[in-house]
């Protein structure tokens, strides 16, 4: 009798641990533009879906959906906790064709991760590219060319985030926030963010605000924000065309601001943790390292490698090897191994420090 019992107890326990590693674990769809159909189960790349709509319809909590190469013409709602992975941010692109916002993340308890992707032309009243009311990860993508417009009061071309927004190694170019009245408030043409929001390792270049009161070409905070080896340049509004902060405690490091109009680079007090360059005397950065009213000497955005657009930093670029001499590092305090390009940060041959900003020189 008792090794019957012993015996009992021992499947019964074996049972249980096989039914809670089922319970745990999480399936990854598939999904290709090109070769895919929704008729299929999707649950590998020979039988992917075509659209990724179709594949968030299957998933449930913490699964994964890997997106290949093409253009995905979709608006997409996503209230469960998700990573879509696509296969590199220049050839896996999902388009709002200017008709919708591209992804809506209303749910407050959905962790949501996008890589790899290009989030592009999305238009709505807030958050043209995407809407965030969860904690919202983005990593080695690009939300380029989206738009917030309203008659009266217009937020967050690029992004809206409502919630946590994590973004590294990413970039945010071309996105833009108008109100068209009279007295239109426009905010945030790349992003608003009401949320905790965290920048490591990414350029936002060439957004702009439009309207009477019209603020943060590049980034509208109005929840605090930790900025970190990231380049701010380029962008355009009224007033902190680069970064405005509505709200909350912006820390900046080992980042440049620089070339806004006409509103200038920053509004409101930047905390600085040493090693940031700004363009003007608008952002006040006096901590090690820092300089203010400097050119950083950088280069048009475009294609330097990687993933994403960069702007390179030119010869005799005082942002060269002046970052903090301990090595670049991100905001909790991690030393950063690569630039946004995944180029080797510091260069090899560097023996001063890293560069400031997104972009690590590499030697010639």
């Amino acid at each position: 009798m008792k090794d019957k019992l012993t015996f009992s107890a021992s499947l019964l326990l074996t049972l249980f641990s096989a039914l809670a590693s089922t319970a745990g674990a999480s399936t990854t769809w598939y999904v290709n533009g090109a070769n895919g159909s929704d008729h299929n189960n999707c649950l590998s790349a020979a039988t992917a879906c075509q659209t990724i709509g179709n594949a968030i319809s299957k998933a449930v909590s913490t699964d994964s959906i890997r997106i290949a190469p093409a253009v995905y013409s979709e608006n997409l709602a996503i209230n469960i906790s998700l990573k879509l992975i696509g296969s590199n941010a220049r050839t896996t692109i999902i388009d709002g064709a200017k008709s919708r916002r591209v992804i809506s993340i209303l749910s407050t308890s959905a962790a949501v991760t996008l890589s790899n992707l290009t989030i592009r032309n999305g238009i709505a009243i807030a958050g043209g590219g995407i809407y965030n009311s969860g904690n919202l990860t983005l990593l080695n993508s690009a939300i380029t060319g989206n738009y917030a417009l309203s008659g009266s009061s217009a937020t967050g071309g690029g992004i809206y985030n409502n919630g946590t927004l994590t973004v590294r190694n990413s970039t945010f170019s071309g996105n833009t926030t108008t109100a068209s009245v009279v007295n239109g408030v426009a905010y945030g043409g790349a992003i608003y963010s009401t949320g905790p929001l965290v920048i490591n390792n990414s350029t936002v270049s060439e957004n702009s605000v439009g309207g009477r009161f019209a603020d943060g070409g590049g980034i509208y905070t109005a929840g605090g924000a930790r900025v970190s080896n990231t380049t701010i340049a380029g962008n355009s509004g009224n007033s902190g065309s680069g970064i405005y902060k509505g709200g909350g405690t912006v820390t900046i490091q080992n980042s440049i601001v620089a070339g806004s109009s006409p509103g200038r680079n920053c509004f409101g007090t930047m905390t600085s943790n040493g090693y940031n360059l700004s363009s003007d005397l608008t952002c006040i950065f006096h901590n090690s390292g820092d300089r203010n009213n400097t050119n950083p000497r950088l280069g048009t955005l475009g294609n330097y490698g990687g993933q994403t657009n960069t702007m390179q930093l030119l010869t005799g670029s005082p942002a060269i090897d002046t970052g903090n001499p301990s090595g670049c590092k991100d905001s909790q305090g991690k030393l950063l191994k690569t630039d946004q390009r995944g180029m080797p940060r510091p260069d090899k041959e560097d023996t001063v420090g890293c560069d400031m900003g997104a972009f690590e020189r590499q030697s010639d």
